[in-house]
């Protein structure tokens, strides 16, 4: 059984004390006033190590250092999270687990920062998490940062909805334009048959009506040329 500690950080420049000076009267700004928490730096300390995440090129982002002693930034304060009930060979598997989890070049400052990893690595020990101010900073903004890209997306899929709709309307339009066509012309043609066809039987009625005419003048001839 031991301590568990959360070790706070400001953001610290390189180079740049007043810079670093600004940072930490911003978020003492923040997270005393606005209550909105800052932009922190943590790391949980347990067994006399401490650990935390961040990014690099190759591996595992997550590291070990003295605690309180990280010279990347610019030490705060400390939070106590109550004890974990995991020996120090428990405490290295779980160290292990969350090297291989967590690679450096996943790292992303709103999504999946040093605060998720103290986040989870707190879980891991059983122990009480971080305060939600820690984090809260990041966490509001990758929620508007998400809001943003839903809408986008929703945005950019209505259009393809739409754009999908008019081509479909139009390819519907100018099928039905090319079936009716089509119809029009069917129509026409059989129009013009039975047109054909009707001037055919006139034609031949015509033609039969003048044979009988004739057989029946001739036929009278005959009659008249024997009574004489």
């Amino acid at each position: 059984m031991a301590l568990v500690t959360l070790n706070v950080y400001d953001i610290k420049h390189p180079s740049n004390p007043s810079v670093t000076t600004a940072v930490e009267s911003l978020n003492s700004f923040t997270r005393h006033a606005l209550h909105v928490g800052g932009i922190f730096h943590g790391a949980v300390e347990v067994f006399g190590d401490e650990y935390s995440f961040g990014y690099c090129d190759h591996g595992s982002g997550v590291y070990r250092c003295e605690p309180k002693r990280n010279s990347a930034y610019s030490y705060r304060e400390s939070v106590a999270l109550g004890v974990t009930s995991l020996s120090p060979t428990r405490v290295a598997a779980a160290v292990a687990t969350l090297r291989a989890a967590w690679s450096g070049q996943s790292y992303d400052v709103l999504g999946r920062n040093c605060n998720h990893f103290c986040e989870a690595f707190t879980e891991a020990l059983g122990c009480e998490g971080p305060p939600g101010w820690l984090n809260a900073f990041a966490n509001g903004a990758n929620k508007t940062r998400m809001g943003v890209e839903h809408v986008r997306s929703a945005t950019e899929h209505a259009f393809e909805e739409a754009g999908r709709a008019v081509s479909s309307a139009f390819r519907w339009v100018a099928s039905a334009a090319s079936f009716g066509s089509g119809v029009d012309d069917d129509v026409r043609e059989s129009a013009s048959e039975h047109a054909r066809g009707a001037s055919d039987a006139s034609e031949y009625e015509s033609v039969k009506g003048s044979e009988t005419n004739g057989d029946e003048e001739e036929e009278e001839d005959r009659d008249g040329g024997e009574g004489a």
